[in-house]
Order: structure tokens, then C-alpha cells, then sequence
């Protein structure tokens, strides 16, 4: 196999495996709180590592996947929409910030807590298209008890999560040569 198709072959089945992980740890429940799933987490640190590109492929394919289990409605773009906006924040923070630094653990960290918010505000957002703004405030301000919950998740899993997944990524991109912008 050719160096080319083999990066590729690498590539996609990392990208497999973090979807089919986050899939089960949104449809099956660690936790019986809502929003309460380290699904936020791992997005974040594929983006980290791997780049906003392949963070937001990793949400949509998260998002179309579990929705197949766990139903699909007018929901599901604005869910796309937000964890893209998430993906695209870590980058920008990763950007201007030390961000990737273990020395700024603490910044990954607010990091991750702030998206569970971030995400509930661009669904509430995304579902303004359906009812106005009268409907994204109801959506927001009733869901904001449910983002509170999620940006809590964030910050218990962020911490048990973040050295496994990590060195598992890094592992990788040395192994098969990771090109950021491929």
C-alpha cells in the first residue's frame, strides 16, 4: 500500500473509532444526569491535537450517528451547528493562548467548562431559525439549568480523560506521520 493511502487508511480509522467511542458514551449513559457526557471532552481534545477540521468532522459524524438511535428532529442541525462553533472555539483559543501547554492544565480546563455552555447557547441559538427569538430565549433560559449540568460534565471527565486520550493521540500522529491540514 502506498504511503499516501496508507496515512489515509490511518487517518479514517481514527476518526472511526473516537465517532463509534463518543456515540456509545452519548447513547449509553455513564452518568444518569442530563447533559452529562464526556462526548464535549474528547471533541475538545481532537481538536486540540488534531485540528478544527477534524474536530468538527467528529461532531457531525457524532451527531448524524447518535441521532439515528436517539432520533432525529429539528434539533439535530442546531447540534451540529454548536458543537462546530465549540470546535472552532478551541482553535481559536489554542491559537492566542498557551492552550496546549500541561502548564495551563487550568485553561483547558475553564476551556471545557465554558463550552458545555457554549454548546446549550448555540442550540438555543440554532432553534431561532424555527421560532424567532422568542423561541431561542424560552429554549435558552429553560435550558440553562441543563447547561449548567453539561459544563459540570466537562469538568469532572475533562481531567480523566485528557492523559489517556492525549498520549493516545500523539501516539498516533507520530506513527502515522499526522499532517495537520490534511
Amino acid at each position: 500500500m502506498q504511503t499516501k493511502e496508507r496515512y489515509q487508511l490511518q487517518r479514517l480509522t481514527l476518526l472511526a473509532l473516537l465517532t463509534a467511542m463518543c456515540v456509545v458514551l452519548r447513547i449509553f449513559k455513564i452518568i444518569d444526569i442530563p447533559n452529562v457526557q464526556p462526548v464535549t471532552d474528547i471533541i475538545m481534545l481532537t481538536t486540540l491535537e488534531l485540528g478544527a477540521g477534524t474536530g468538527i468532522l467528529l461532531a457531525i459524524l457524532v451527531m448524524v450517528i447518535s441521532n439515528i438511535f436517539l432520533g432525529f428532529g429539528i434539533w439535530t442541525l442546531p447540534q451540529i451547528f454548536a458543537y462546530a462553533a465549540c470546535a472552532l472555539t478551541v482553535a481559536l483559543f489554542a491559537r492566542l493562548l498557551p492552550l496546549k501547554s500541561r502548564k495551563f492544565f487550568w485553561l483547558q480546563e475553564l476551556l471545557a467548562g465554558f463550552l458545555g455552555l457554549e454548546y446549550g447557547f448555540f442550540v438555543s441559538l440554532g432553534m431561532a431559525g424555527w421560532g424567532g427569538w422568542a423561541a431561542f430565549i424560552a429554549y435558552w433560559v429553560s435550558g440553562l439549568t441543563f447547561d449548567l449540568y453539561h459544563a459540570a460534565g466537562n469538568l469532572a471527565f475533562y481531567p480523566i480523560l485528557y492523559l489517556p486520550l492525549i498520549l493516545g493521540l500523539d501516539r498516533f500522529k507520530k506513527k502515522a506521520g499526522w499532517k495537520q491540514n490534511a
